[in-house]
């Protein structure tokens, strides 16, 4: 009788952190795109308005990046110091690669930091503020979608791995 109580506990507690997991999820990815948001204001100011060499602007951002993006303003600053025979767009495109498959970041962002980065570098000052602008505002979007997201799903997975670990414990006791 008491093994079975145990092992009810057990259920209910590894569902429920099961359903936190995934209500975490819709708040780590509001906090991605505020990361991204930041590190795309630096680099907005560090090109725009000091005129930083592109390496040297994306180097200086990137060491304040957190979370999912790190990884891949990382490569890209190895690989533009490494000195390859790469372009700017060829570099953000294969360091974008490595989070396709992340459940944090939505197709959406991914799709809107891809596009930035066959635009980065290409023309002049006024053309890349317009184009910052122009992504922090859809970035923005993003941000408030996923907000809404997180409002509608994340408590009803919270509720759902409880209910789910009750439902099972049950039918098992």
């Amino acid at each position: 009788m008491l093994m079975k109580i145990i092992s009810s506990l057990l259920i209910i507690i590894c569902c429920s952190l099961l359903g936190v997991h995934m209500s975490h999820r819709y708040t780590q990815r509001i906090n991605n795109i505020r990361e991204l948001r930041n590190v795309l204001s630096q680099l907005e100011t560090e090109i725009v308005h000091y005129s930083t060499i592109l390496a040297h602007a994306i180097r200086k951002s990137s060491k304040s990046v957190k979370g999912d993006w790190k990884p891949v303003f990382d490569n890209i600053v190895e690989a533009l110091e490494s000195r390859m025979e790469y372009s700017l767009s060829e570099v953000w495109q294969e360091s974008l690669r490595s989070l396709k498959h992340n459940p944090n970041i939505h197709k959406a962002e991914y799709e809107i930091m891809q596009r930035f980065g066959l635009q980065l570098g290409n023309s002049d000052k006024i053309s890349q503020e317009k184009y910052f602008q122009l992504t922090q505002e859809q970035l923005k979007i993003e941000e408030n979608s996923a907000r809404e997201e997180r409002l509608k799903y994340s408590r009803m997975y919270y509720n759902l791995g409880i209910l789910l670990g009750l439902g099972i414990a049950i039918i098992l006791f």
